[in-house]
């Protein structure tokens, strides 16, 4: 009774409108996409079905539900259907790659009413295209949003087989109206049927749509690729899309699809054959002493910038503008910059089982790790305030990443080697089929010892010109106590030790995470200790 009556009083919103808590709400929608999403869990057998809707105003979500549960409600769920939905969950959309730029997702239950229902004057969109031009040029592209793109296809390649992944690949490469190209894979599944209409002699164009497709990012090259299950790949379909796309052909532009063959077109992984065939280690390059590349196959430690990691430039040159807002010419190209342009500049600490270095990375190899520009993050930060923005940390600490890097010509006497990267490589078949063959370890800031030692020396040396001379063997004599002593306590106690630590760190000079003090704290080396928590230090000597 209580379920039949809560439906009746349903009422129809929005998807604008759903918050989470609101139960009796009500949505009209039109399906999109619907799939099936195998379960990760061998407990799991039948896994979920997953759907992508949109409202009347063409605002979109995307909901779920357990496929045994959709099973027992004996309805249809067809792509461009019409459906009433009542009574469902709304939460907080936490998938890495998101189908929508909605913030919320919705949970169908047993007690959800899916029902169909018929109306003419309800709105169809079911793409959302994106401009060739804007993807291949980087202009506002999210590696984490996925999306739509339609084109001719201009040339292919015959699929590679990926051993090591048990797998193959085919790429290929579209066209726009105006004849601006963009490159593209499929991968496993996806290629066998698409590569049967491309090897076929048909004298039309071939019109492909990747629907829900991923952003790659290859040899600082941006291509779209499937992502299993959600995305959706037709060719010369018989909907409105594809019939429109041809109409807005240049006439030049003829039936040449009798000499589509496949073909070699730079293929990035033949362009990284011989660059990668020699992957260094960290300790093979840090005493030349000539100009020259190398390729460092290394994990992201921590980021070393103080202050700002990103600066303003001009828009014609990417040269450093001058802060003043009353003169916005730049004094390289002349050139007017009328709005604030923002680039990447991020120095980081990176380690292998070698040793440890530090990276200086510029705005294209920022970008290709951040997915987002640093205009996106810096807005974003301005709002929270943080020293390091949240999405810059959870998109390059502890990741594991293919550098190409010049070493200098005279060696430097830092500590640490500084190299300047070139470029990055964050794609898993190039790890599979050139990289270093082991596996960085979590706790990759261990194999830079010898940083934390400079830096303990350091703190030391600052003490003893005090009024208290300390020496720096006893206090690390201490630091073995005390970690020896941290060891033996039980869960509660580490506990409430690791709350004590974030509480001290308030007073440090910069912003030190209970991640970072937990991690300084597991190598060995006890948080005030490190040289960013002089300060720390200084408030407590011994």
């Amino acid at each position: 009774m209580t379920s039949s009556y809560s439906v009746s009083l349903s009422v129809y919103v929005n998807i604008s409108d759903l918050e989470p808590g609101k139960s009796e709400l009500g949505l009209k929608v039109r399906v999109i996409r619907c799939y099936r999403q195998p379960s990760p869990y061998k407990t799991d057998p039948h896994g979920t079905l997953e759907m992508i809707l949109h409202d009347e105003i063409e605002d979109r979500i995307h909901a779920t539900i357990d496929f045994g549960v959709f099973k027992s409600k004996k309805i249809d769920i067809i792509e461009g259907g019409l459906y009433r939905i009542k009574l469902f969950m709304v939460a907080h959309d936490m998938t890495k790659y998101k189908s929508t730029t909605n913030r919320f997702k919705l949970r169908l239950t047993n007690q959800t009413s899916i029902c169909a229902f018929q109306d003419p004057d309800f709105p169809s969109s079911m793409y959302r295209f994106r401009d060739l031009f804007e993807i291949s040029n980087d202009i506002s592209v999210d590696n984490f949003q996925l999306l739509d793109v339609i084109g001719r296809v201009v040339s292919f390649q015959k699929p590679t087989s990926v051993p090591k992944l048990s797998t193959k690949r085919m790429d290929f490469r579209i066209a726009d109206t105006e004849n601006r190209e963009l490159g593209c894979s499929l991968w496993s599944e996806y290629i066998d049927p698409v590569l049967a209409i491309f090897e076929k002699d048909d004298p039309r164009p071939i019109i492909i749509c990747i629907q829900f497709g991923k952003i790659t990012r290859i040899y600082d090259e941006i291509k779209v690729s499937n992502t299993f299950h959600i995305t959706k790949v037709t060719v010369n379909g018989d909907s409105d899309v594809f019939h429109n796309f041809l109409n807005r052909m240049t006439p030049d532009v003829t039936a040449n699809q009798n000499n589509l063959v496949a073909e070699e077109f730079n293929d990035v992984l033949a362009l990284f054959k011989n660059s990668f065939a020699d992957v260094r280690k960290i300790s093979d390059i840090t005493d030349v002493q000539q100009e020259n590349k190398f390729w460092v196959d290394a994990t992201i430690a921590q980021i070393e910038t103080k202050g700002d990691l990103w600066y303003p430039s001009c828009r014609n040159c990417f040269k450093k503008m001058p802060l003043d807002p009353r003169n916005r010419r730049c004094f390289i190209c002349g050139e007017e910059n009328f709005s604030e342009n923002s680039r990447y500049k991020i120095e980081v600490l990176v380690a292998d089982s070698s040793g440890c270095a530090n990276m200086l990375m510029w705005d294209g190899q920022c970008l290709t790790l951040i997915g987002k520009s640093a205009k996106y993050i810096k807005q974003l930060n301005e709002r929270s305030g943080r020293v390091i923005p949240q999405e810059i940390t959870d998109s390059m600490v502890e990741r594991r990443v293919l550098f190409e890097v010049k070493t200098p010509a005279n060696k430097s006497n830092r500590d640490v080697p500084q190299f300047t990267v070139s470029r990055v490589v964050v794609d898993e078949e190039i790890f599979e089929m050139y990289a270093l063959n082991y596996t960085p370890s979590k706790g990759s800031t261990t194999n830079c010892k010898n940083k934390v030692d400079v830096a303990d020396n350091e703190v030391c040396s600052r003490l003893s010109k005090g009024k208290e001379k300390v020496d720096c063997e006893d206090e690390l004599e201490n630091e073995t106590d005390i970690d020896a002593n941290t060891n033996q306590l039980d869960g509660k106690d580490i506990a409430n030790s690791d709350q004590n630590l974030e509480d001290e760190s308030e007073d440090c000079v910069d912003d030190v995470s209970l991640k970072d003090l937990k991690e300084k704290k597991s190598s060995g080396y006890d948080a005030k200790y490190t040289s960013k928590n002089k300060k720390l230090k200084m408030k407590h000597p011994i």
